[in-house]
């Protein structure tokens, strides 16, 4: 089975919790001293046919709709996505998130099959 990974692409410290599990707190991408590349800190799930508390539920047939919730220390919002996929199990998935959206695909560089919904937006962090 696959990983989903979860990258903070925000110059900010933020905190995501996948399907009501753990609180998963990354620091901010950092440029080499030789700005030459830029690196972000990840969080990965196990990628299974059903959703879970730290489990991202993933079906070819039928893909459930997985919550992640997105807090960044820069704005004190508290941003709630939908995700789906009907992309293969056995692919990892990389979600980069940025400070109001983020963005998917899979292991073979495609975001087709994979739906993230806009986000719900409350004041106040995780």
């Amino acid at each position: 089975m696959g990983k989903a990974y979860f990258i903070n692409a925000t110059p900010t410290n933020v905190k995501i919790v996948l399907n009501g599990g753990d609180q998963h707190a990354l620091a901010p991408i950092s440029v080499s001293p030789t700005a030459d590349s830029v690196t972000g800190t990840s969080w990965a799930a196990d990628i299974k046919a059903n959703k879970a508390p730290d489990i991202f539920g993933a079906s070819q047939q039928a893909s459930p709709d997985n919550e992640l919730l997105f807090n960044s220390e820069q704005s004190g919002i508290t941003r709630r996505y939908t995700i789906s996929s009907t992309v293969s199990n056995v692919l990892d998935l990389y979600f980069f998130m940025f400070e109001d959206t983020i963005i998917g695909e899979d292991s073979t560089g495609s975001s087709k099959g994979i739906s993230i919904s806009p986000p719900v937006s409350r004041e106040g962090s995780l």
